[in-house]
């Protein structure tokens, strides 16, 4: 058999297509980032209210309640 060598193998798991998934999005976060200043933004709002909460303890409020 020709290709004998990759009916042995098993199929991808669960973690490795996740661990994918992470890096492509990291890719897009990184992206956005750099392309799309609305993005930039509001990813920088939201490090500044997440080192806020943690600064302060607070909780963290829900709008939508």
């Amino acid at each position: 058999m020709r290709f004998g060598f990759l009916r042995g193998k098993g199929g991808q798991s669960a973690t490795e297509y996740m661990l994918i998934l992470a890096v492509v999005v990291l890719g897009l976060v990184s992206a956005a980032s750099h392309f799309i200043p609305a993005f930039n933004q509001a990813v920088a709002t939201l490090a500044q209210n997440v080192s806020g909460w943690l600064v302060t303890n607070q909780q963290m409020s829900n709008p939508g309640q």
